[in-house]
């Protein structure tokens, strides 16, 4: 499974960040690994290494491996077919970023986090 994470620059709520991340995992395929590659900025590149470094036992536990990545807007859009998960976190009022369009229109699972 993978699972794309990206948000805007002014976007700052770990909570909203970890509902949103469990979001994403409670729809897991059977592959035994779990690909979580992350779009930036840069707080949402931490959130995303940080949720990743402290479930890393708990999925191994089930049965699952997670593998990280940092990757460019680029490196996505040119492998948007592959993605299984798009979660996208902002404040209020802000708009989508251009990549998460790009997953709509590739019928890719997209969910828009906001508070």
């Amino acid at each position: 499974m993978i699972i794309v994470v990206e948000g805007s620059k002014s976007f700052d709520d770990y909570e909203t960040f970890m509902r949103g991340m469990g979001v994403a995992l409670s729809d897991l395929d059977d592959s035994g690994i779990i690909e979580v590659w992350s779009a930036g900025p840069y707080k949402i590149n931490s959130f995303t290494a940080a949720f990743c470094n402290s479930s890393e036992n708990y999925l191994k536990q089930k049965g699952y491996r997670v593998k990280f990545s940092k990757v460019t807007h680029q490196w996505v859009s040119d492998n948007i077919h592959s993605v299984n998960h798009f979660a996208y976190y902002s404040n209020p009022n802000e708009r989508p970023s251009r990549l998460t369009a790009e997953a709509e229109l590739a019928n890719i699972d997209v969910a828009i986090y906001r508070y």
